[in-house]
């Protein structure tokens, strides 16, 4: 049975999807497909949560922790390319 939390996370997901994209169009960011991957694979599971109360439990299950794995790799490795970009190195202190 899909809890009510689950179902108003999903609403609020699609709800805020085109402010998302709005936004993501006015910012610039060094790895910004990296965003977009991880906002589309969050917005996946969120899906696949409701969705497997329905129908395909266990694969629906499945599909919900890989596609918020994926996210945590995403925003993890944008968050690395960031830092990089401003404190990684120019070149000019290598010894």
């Amino acid at each position: 049975m899909t809890q009510q939390s689950e179902i108003i996370a999903l609403a609020l997901a699609l709800a805020l999807a085109p402010i998302v994209v709005w936004t993501y169009r006015g910012i610039s960011l060094p790895a910004k497909p990296l965003l977009a991957w991880g906002l589309g694979a969050m917005l996946g599971a969120y899906a696949a949560t409701v969705m497997e109360s329905f129908f395909a439990p266990v694969a629906l299950n499945l599909l919900e922790h890989l596609l918020f794995a994926v996210a945590g790799v995403c925003f993890a490795v944008l968050g690395c390319v960031m830092l990089w970009h401003r404190f990684g190195s120019t070149g000019d202190d290598a010894p």
